[in-house]
């Protein structure tokens, strides 16, 4: 055990600094850092490109189609992981299933994308409602992705900012403008589950394979108890979500450090707060769109909305939300956020 008489702070430092694998550096470089580095990269081209202001309309729009999203997930993809060690008719089962289910969540998506933008439009925001099918291209995507345990990989990001980095400098070089900074985002999703999908790599076996079959309440109980765990995180990088990608790996790191859980205590425990909460925001998000309008502040409603959809989607699977102090339930850290 290290004495702090004759282990002064520096070298207790310099000894946990040297403790770290390289690997586990690499690991989290590729995970964390150089996505921000090739998001940050995207951003200025899209500055360079179409100018601040509609950068943060097409911002917006992609918080507002995050918000859609946050509303009707369904997290399908941890029971397609926990079952790729089973027999072949259960893994078919559950692929079906999770596959039937995302459909149904994107037909909503579609909806509600529908209705947004009209609303867009009727209050004078015709910018962000053009941009908003456009990012939202990507949606069938993720149908295929969280039904496919080949699609388990922690480096998504990695190649969903590549991805996007890609394709908005084929737009800028084909003189495209700010439908391609756009499209962008929307076929984004589409490089990085090809990217993911076919790229060579080991696959995951999990330790205690489950063999039965999928059923609604099982991605009910998985999508209420992962949005209620990550609810601190997610008003987190919502909060930061002003700031960029930088207010994102803030986020991100918090979420490392376990500093979302401190709060989670004082967060909501019964099914009237999400509600509550739910209304809240939805109401503080139509407000800001209808009192400023401006860019900013619809970076702000979009925010909330982000809130209220993911308050709501937890309030609508209430009942499949489990007592929060099981200790056999495990929080995915690869859950998408």
């Amino acid at each position: 055990m290290p004495d702090p008489q004759r282990d002064p702070p520096l070298s207790r430092l310099g000894a946990a600094l040297r403790a770290i694998k390289p690997r586990r550096v690499l690991h989290l470089s590729l995970r964390e850092y150089v996505p921000l580095l090739l998001t940050i990269a995207l951003w200025t081209l899209i500055i360079a490109t179409i100018g601040h202001a509609d950068a943060v309309r097409l911002l917006a729009a992609t918080v507002t189609l995050r918000a859609v999203q946050m509303f009707t997930r369904m997290a399908t993809a941890k029971s397609i992981k926990t079952r790729a060690a089973s027999p072949k008719a259960v893994r078919r089962q559950a692929r079906r299933f999770a596959r039937l289910v995302q459909f149904g969540v994107l037909a909503a998506n579609v909806l509600l994308i529908l209705a947004l933008v009209r609303a867009l439009d009727a209050i004078g925001q015709e910018q962000v409602a053009r941009f908003l099918p456009l990012v939202a291209i990507g949606m069938p995507a993720r149908v295929l992705r969280y039904s496919d345990a080949r699609t388990d990989s922690p480096y998504f990001r990695l190649a969903l900012s590549g991805g996007a980095l890609a394709l908005a400098l084929l737009g800028w070089a084909a003189g495209l403008g700010a439908v391609a900074m756009a499209l962008a985002f929307g076929f984004r999703e589409w490089v990085a589950y090809a990217v993911i999908r076919y790229w060579p790599k080991a696959p995951r076996v999990p330790t205690s394979p489950i063999i039965d079959p999928l059923g609604f309440a099982e991605i009910g109980r998985n999508t209420a108890l992962s949005g209620r765990r990550l609810l601190t995180y997610r008003a987190t990088k919502i909060a930061l979500t002003v700031f960029g990608p930088i207010g994102n790996v803030a986020a991100r790191t918090g979420r490392g450090l376990n500093w979302h859980a401190k709060v989670e205590p004082h967060l909501p425990h019964r099914l009237g707060g999400f509600v509550l909460l739910a209304l809240a925001t939805a109401g503080g998000a139509v407000f800001l769109a209808l009192r400023s309008g401006e860019p900013l502040a619809m970076i702000g409603a979009a925010g909330l909305l982000q809130l209220a959809g993911a308050s709501a989607n937890i309030a609508l699977l209430w009942r499949y939300l489990p007592d929060r102090n099981d200790p056999d339930l495990q929080l995915d850290e690869d859950e998408e956020d």
